[in-house]
């Protein structure tokens, strides 16, 4: 059988050449346009440039897995990012709304999952962990603090949002500060303590009281998921 040839440098190529294609995008300073030809009739259509970013965006993705420094991993799947950051336990000063000296007290490890689509308000996620998470089958536990529901989602109330350059980053340093730098208050404090089951609030300032060192692990209730389906791997 003999190969095929091509007319590199006759007819074919030159028509070739010459087609006008079928559709087009053109950039310019003021904006897009998109332009469709069919025959002798071109159309014109205004495009928005952040939409065509948001196309070319969608199939971009990566994962770097679990990570050894603060920011736990990092995931892109098109438009949407999600970082994970890892607290290890510390003595941390949190203030109850209506205080005006700030606790201080023990707290677990914690995990921090912050997901943003576009432009959208960022989603946020905590859980304590028993230990620093070596695989994605790690077990997560409610967080133990007010204003975290048992969904493990935020009650930001009044506190703004972090800026465009700290949600562009793969840090969550300013995220933790806005969490626990902001007072407090008496939403979500059940259901996360096994010792003050109705009120997470009584175990912080029972800590305090007699000058905890570490967080007790007994004392975290499960939240009945694993990191992998926190950030969307498994049902």
């Amino acid at each position: 059988m003999m190969p095929q040839t091509f007319d590199l440098n006759g007819s074919i190529l030159q028509s070739a050449l010459s087609e006008q294609p079928a559709l087009s995008l053109d950039f310019y300073s003021y904006g897009c346009v998109l332009r469709k030809r069919e025959g002798e009739t071109v159309t014109e259509y205004p495009v928005d440039p952040q939409q065509v970013a948001m196309v070319l965006a969608a199939k971009v993705g990566f994962d770097t897995g679990l990570l050894d420094g603060d920011t736990l991993m990092v995931r892109q799947d098109g438009v949407k990012r999600t970082v994970v950051g890892f607290r290890k336990r510390c003595k941390t000063g949190i203030w109850l709304d209506g205080s005006d000296t700030a606790m201080r007290v023990p707290l677990p490890d914690l995990l921090m999952i912050r997901t943003t689509t576009d432009n959208n308000t960022p989603q946020y996620q905590v859980y304590a962990v028993k230990g620093r998470p070596t695989s994605l089958d790690a077990k997560l536990f409610r967080c133990p603090l007010p204003n975290v529901f048992n969904s493990a989602s935020i009650c930001w109330g009044t506190v703004q949002r972090v800026s465009d350059d700290a949600l562009s980053s793969g840090s969550l340093v300013v995220d933790w500060s806005m969490l626990l730098g902001s007072p407090f208050g008496d939403h979500a404090c059940s259901g996360k303590s096994a010792s003050f089951p109705q009120d997470i609030r009584k175990m912080l300032i029972e800590l305090e009281g007699r000058k905890a060192r570490v967080y007790p692990r007994r004392d975290l209730i499960s939240a009945d998921k694993t990191l992998a389906q926190a950030i969307g791997d498994k049902s």
